[in-house]
């Protein structure tokens, strides 16, 4: 579908392109019969204004827009880092933004990428499907999903195989026998609950203890001290999955401070394999998602996707890395 320029809106609503900059701008001067006419139309082709390229519509920006969830997360900077060593040997642009893990605020952006007449986006997003992957599809823009696997087969993606690296940490955790086990997720999100679905299938005992909800370094480290109180980890042989390096390098963290061994006290294996992970205070065993090269295939499979139209599908595959923690 051809992009809809302001001259559709108006010429299909019956109105001046003033009315509909009215309408977008300045909703309250123009009568209410006339503003619902104009919206529906609007709302029928998703439309937003060209802010940076009025009437270049169809002119290639050489700007791509990526759309990660979250900025302080080393995982997203170092995924971007594979983005931009891709898009800037091609002479492309990032427009780099942060939904903060809010929907609303991931459509929000999309929009705004989608008047800016990007020529493609990475969307990190939070739901397999969503606002503004339709928004996305019905402005004709190519994209493609990062770090999830969206609902709709049809559409580009770039994923870890989560369930195969849950399994591994299951498997990893059965060789180790400790007095409890424990697995510590945070944000709600697909790739946490596949996951869980891996380590569930394949871990030796239905006896271990959920917390959810611990979503960055400091929740990690927070956590600590509620783990001694109602778990007795200071002096039961305990082994936690974590199921995000920087909760887990938190986890480290507070451990270190309150001298309890580490790994003969607690065992700790983590997910991502983010770069500081092998030089926090007590190296940290992962499972790794080759995180700068999924990056690196995501910015390649886009820019393939905008010259040829060809839809690509990528798991990556995670892999054990083993370090001091566990």
């Amino acid at each position: 579908m051809k992009v809809k320029t302001i001259d559709d809106i108006a010429r299909e609503a019956g109105v001046s392109k003033a009315t509909v900059s009215r309408v977008l701008s300045h909703p309250e001067l123009v009568r209410p019969k006339t503003q619902q006419r104009v919206q529906k139309v609007i709302d029928k082709y998703s439309y937003s204004p060209n802010h940076l390229a009025q009437g270049l519509a169809g002119t290639p920006t050489k700007t791509i827009g990526v759309v990660i969830d979250e900025l302080s997360n080393f995982f997203f900077i170092e995924v971007a880092e594979g983005i931009d060593r891709i898009l800037s040997a091609h002479q492309y642009s990032m427009l780099l933004c942060s939904s903060k893990w809010v929907e609303e605020e991931e459509t929000r952006l999309v929009q705004s990428l989608i008047a800016s007449r990007v020529d493609g986006v990475l969307l990190a997003s939070i739901k397999p499907q969503s606002k503004s992957m339709e928004l996305l599809t019905k402005a004709n823009i190519p994209f493609v999903v990062l770090n999830c696997i969206p609902d709709d087969p049809s559409l580009s993606f770039v994923c870890c195989d989560n369930k195969k690296g849950g399994q591994l940490a299951a498997l990893h955790i059965n060789n180790n026998t400790r007095e409890q086990i424990m697995i510590i997720t945070g944000f709600d999100h697909q790739t946490i609950e596949d996951r869980l679905e891996g380590f569930n299938s394949h871990i030796n005992t239905t006896d271990f203890i959920h917390y959810t909800q611990v979503e960055t370094q400091q929740d990690g480290y927070d956590l600590v001290p509620t783990l001694i109180k109602e778990r007795h980890i200071d002096t039961k042989a305990t082994f936690i999955f974590v199921t995000n390096d920087n909760v887990a390098i938190g986890i480290i963290n507070a451990l270190t401070n309150l001298n309890i061994s580490i790994p003969d006290q607690v065992a700790i294996i983590g997910y991502d394999n983010i770069r500081v992970s092998a030089i926090s205070r007590v190296p940290l065993t992962t499972i790794s998602q080759s995180i700068t090269e999924s990056g690196e295939i995501a910015a390649t499979n886009l820019l393939k996707l905008i010259t040829t139209k060809e839809t690509t599908h990528t798991l990556i595959e995670p892999f054990l890395v083993q370090r001091e923690s566990g």
